[in-house]
């Protein structure tokens, strides 16, 4: 009986002792030492079990003597650090883990990693403009798009209205439409592309993703390449001895979206921890052209090796889908905005069933295209990541990854305004009017016939209650490139100081440059998924007699047909120093010089007449080749002085780079207008921003906030001048000037109630435009498609179970134009956002985006003149109201 009792108790009083023993005070003789070594210290002289992946490494804590508990030594020792602990009592043992997910969103004390280097810098202390989105909130919200994250970082213009892929995102000043570039779109410290282009494509958001960092300017110049504007960092979920199986599924109430979530993590043994997880989604579209637009998904694996020597990440990711572009949409101006009561503003698109599979004459023969194909994406990488301390001062780390990246885009596409027409008038333009006079029989009449079911239109001013005709334009690029990306770094840290020399390479072998491939021109009337129209001669009895076009083409040839192969190598060195001067005051500076090499071929189509009289695309003329090369220095100096506890001011001065990209030779060369402007064409230089800003940051127990002045200026900057459909492209040189602030705010009122918001104003010119253009006139004026205010405001209720917010959005005025007379403008939208935690394991969100519906527009028709203001445009709305329920597991 004895026995029993005691072998009941014992391990109850063992468990009591360590308990006592962890609260109860004890000597502790700790010596000068890094973080590593002192973990070590503390766990020999408690006589606990320490548990720890690899520290990195540290300048040397001071010597610590006296009597303290184990917990308020262990606090004390990994104060200001981004570790945590735990106490497993039961084997006394001391577990210490990376930070945890849980810190509350908004706190500054949050350790970043991006955009710094040496130093364990937090969001205080930083002297650069960075926002930190959380897990939660990426779990929470099932991003539509990694444009769309962006919403929630102040300091950007997006333009997410194309769709899940292949959107603008425009730093601080940058006028609209350049996709994500001077932005390094990143994961785990390494840039997606080298050159940026179509970085989107091979980066999207799901919960294989620990959160999101986002630099603007400040030190973005130094440690990316390519992205001297800013810098966004996803940074991918590691194991940990917290196992965790997630999944979600979400699924559009009111209109056809279905996709699934997953993300397994946790512990294989006590070294070594995995993180497996992905998406798979399919979708007819928010803007149903007929057929499914959005198929396939991703799939990534995770191993993380953590020992006392050294942390070692493995990572593969295999992307495979397909996404649908959205081009603009024909909408009217008279004494307002409107769209076409055939063409809806919110669901509305120009793609359909009818135009899905069109053969085409090209260089390579006859060649069938599928819109369901759209815009698809092939991508397998391979990523090590690897740090270790080489020594008490000196510290390696190295990140590499391999790719081979795949993206083919075929969609339909509009070109000049002047392309809309009423049916009625576009019988009578020139290339009809001679078609209908070359004929033998001048009694015969022109009249519309749908290819789809060789009907005639009775009456063409009545054509889907509009009278409207267009002309779209198939548009096809192929992108195959094999990537290797590195950055290698090495690390001297003292006690108040540390220098880092580092080494970033990229290597990109481009099988086909994403150059433009016009398939041709095609008719077709104006409505929601559109038909094909041919112009044909009919006679007294409505028999077709001869036709102008040709299953609805009007021309075969596009503007240009290009095709392309290159390479580029990029060799970059960089060395910052991160110092510490006082406690209140640090200073970062650094200077990175690249050097590079870009060597490639184009080839343009050339043009013949087929029997039909039809121009189409039959061979390609002579290759060109060019091989360049060019270096350039950035340089970026800091300081951040933490005036009280929770205050801090910062600010930044850095003058980086874009270097050129391969595809500049070959699109030059298709869009040149003459033989002599092809003689002179080459790769262009690198553009310059200038960029200085000055920020602060307060912090209390309700509320925080952080923002900043900032002036940006680009020079030398290309802008490509539109001239309509058939007239050849003019690049020309300008450069851009922005003052602005931006802000971020988060109050807490209490438990339950909290209130976000972010903004940002901006002054953003353009100037330098020649003055051999009449549109020099316009030097000064704003920058085309950016506004100058955009403001987001979110309050959010939680109480037990339930989470509602609602989110303002504000954008501002914009013009489609330079001359700022066709003005795009201000709209705002609501979104809502709902929760409810039906048990500890299930939870149920609901969210409507575009809840009022909200005519708004992203931009006017990029691809017309300088200047235009006509009754009839392209414009392309943002997507209407769209209503998702999710459910979410967790176990």
């Amino acid at each position: 009986m004895l026995l029993r009792l005691l072998t009941i108790a014992l391990p109850w009083l063992i468990l009591f002792s360590s308990c006592t023993y962890a609260q109860s005070e004890h000597p502790f003789a700790l010596p000068e030492a890094t973080l590593q070594q002192r973990l070590l210290d503390i766990a020999a002289q408690s006589n606990w079990q320490l548990n720890a992946a690899a520290i990195e490494q540290s300048p040397p804590l001071a010597a610590l003597n006296g009597r303290y508990s184990l917990e308020h030594v262990l606090n004390l020792s990994l104060r200001d650090t981004h570790y945590d602990y735990a106490l497993d009592v039961s084997e006394r043992r001391i577990v210490i883990t990376a930070a945890s997910e849980a810190t509350p969103e908004g706190d500054f004390e949050r350790i970043i990693v991006t955009g710094v280097s040496g130093q364990r810098r937090n969001i205080l202390n930083s002297s650069i403009a960075i926002t930190q989105l959380s897990n939660l909130e990426l779990r929470q919200r099932t991003p539509y798009s990694s444009a769309e994250v962006l919403k929630n970082v102040t300091g950007f213009w997006v333009e997410d209205s194309g769709g899940e892929t292949n959107n603008n995102v425009s730093p601080r000043g940058l006028r609209g439409g350049e996709g994500f570039r001077f932005i390094s779109l990143m994961e785990d410290g390494l840039p997606m592309t080298y050159d940026g282009i179509w970085s989107d494509f091979f980066l999207r958001p799901d919960s294989t993703h620990q959160r999101i960092e986002a630099v603007r300017g400040g030190s973005s110049g130094i440690f990316t390449l390519n992205g001297p504007a800013a810098m966004v960092n996803y940074i991918g979920r590691r194991g940990s001895h917290t196992p965790l199986q997630l999944l979600k599924l979400s699924q559009g109430l009111n209109y056809d979206y279905s996709r699934l979530d997953g993300v397994a993590s946790g512990p294989i043994n006590e070294q070594l921890f995995y993180t497996v997880g992905g998406f798979y989604r399919f979708s007819d579209g928010i803007r149903e052209p007929g057929f499914i637009s959005d198929l396939g998904g991703q799939l990534s694996a995770r191993l993380s090796l953590r020992t006392n020597a050294f942390e070692l990440d493995v990572i593969y990711k295999h992307l495979q889908d397909n996404t649908s572009f959205y081009a603009p949409l024909v909408m009217q101006n008279h004494q307002g905005i409107e769209a076409l009561s055939s063409l809806p503003h919110d669901y509305g698109t120009l793609l359909s069933k009818d135009m899905q599979l069109l053969n085409f004459y090209t260089p390579e023969g006859t060649t069938t295209h599928d819109l369901e194909d759209a815009q698809q994406t092939r991508m397998n990488s391979y990523t090590v990541l690897f740090n270790a301390p080489l020594s008490t001062h000196l510290a390696i780390d190295n990140r590499t990854r391999y790719a081979k990246l795949n993206n083919s885009l075929y969609t339909l596409m509009n070109l000049g305004n002047q392309t809309i027409n009423s049916a009625e008038q576009r019988l009578t333009l020139a290339d009809v009017s001679q078609f209908k006079d070359n004929a033998a029989d001048q009694t015969l009449s022109l009249a519309y016939q749908r290819v789809s079911d060789g009907s005639l239109i009775a009456d063409p001013s009545t054509l889907n209650n509009n009278g409207l005709v267009t002309a779209t334009f198939p548009l096809y690029s192929r992108y195959q490139q094999t990537q290797l990306i590195s950055h290698l770094s090495l690390s001297y840290q003292d006690t108040d100081w540390v220098v880092t020399l580092g080494h970033l390479y990229a290597h990109s072998d481009y099988g086909a440059l994403p150059l433009d491939q016009w398939l041709g021109e095609l008719l077709t009337d104006v409505q929601h998924q559109p038909q094909r129209l041919d112009i044909v001669l009919i006679d007294e009895h409505n028999q077709v007699v001869d036709t102008f076009t040709d299953s609805g083409f009007l021309s075969h040839a596009g503007p240009v047909y290009l095709i392309g192969h290159g390479e580029s190598q990029s060799h970059s060195l960089y060395s910052n120093i991160d110092w510490r001067i006082t406690e209140q005051l640090r200073l970062d500076a650094a200077i990175r010089h690249e050097h590079l090499t870009l060597d490639s071929t184009s080839a343009q189509g050339q043009r013949s007449q087929a029997d039909n009289g039809q121009l189409f695309y039959s061979h390609y003329g002579p290759s060109t080749s060019l091989r360049q090369h060019f270096s350039d220095n950035a340089i970026s100096v800091g300081v951040n002085y933490q005036a009280a506890e929770h205050m801090a001011v910062f600010a930044r001065y850095a003058d980086a780079f874009e270097m050129p990209r391969l595809i500049n030779f070959g699109n030059a060369l298709g869009w040149a207008g003459s033989a002599h402007q092809r003689g002179e064409i080459d790769y262009g230089e690198p553009i310059r921003l200038t960029l200085s800003e000055v920020g602060l940051r307060y912090q209390s127990t309700h509320s925080h906030f952080s923002g900043a002045l900032f002036t940006t200026h680009f020079d030398p900057l290309p802008f490509t001048v539109y001239r309509g459909a058939t007239s050849p492209q003019h690049a020309i040189l300008i450069n851009t000037q922005t003052t602005g602030v931006e802000f971020e705010y988060e109050y807490r009122y209490n438990a339950s109630w909290q209130l976000k918001a972010i903004g940002v104003w901006q002054d953003a010119g353009f100037y330098g435009i020649p003055a051999s253009l009449p549109q020099s006139q316009f030097n000064g004026n704003q920058i085309t498609r950016t506004p100058e205010l955009q403001l987001r405001l979110t309050p959010q209720y939680s109480q037990g179970p339930i989470t509602a917010a609602l989110t303002f959005s504000y954008i501002g005025e914009r013009y489609s134009d330079v001359a700022n007379r066709f003005a795009l403008p201000a709209y705002h939208t609501w979104d809502l956002f709902s929760e409810v935690a039906l048990n500890e394991h299930l939870k149920v969100q609901l969210e409507i985006k575009n809840l009022t519906n909200t005519l708004g527009l992203t931009e006017g028709n990029p691809r017309d003149d300088l200047s235009h203001q006509e009754a009839l445009f392209y414009a392309r709305p943002i997507f209407g109201r769209t209503i998702t329920l999710s459910m979410s597991y967790e176990f």
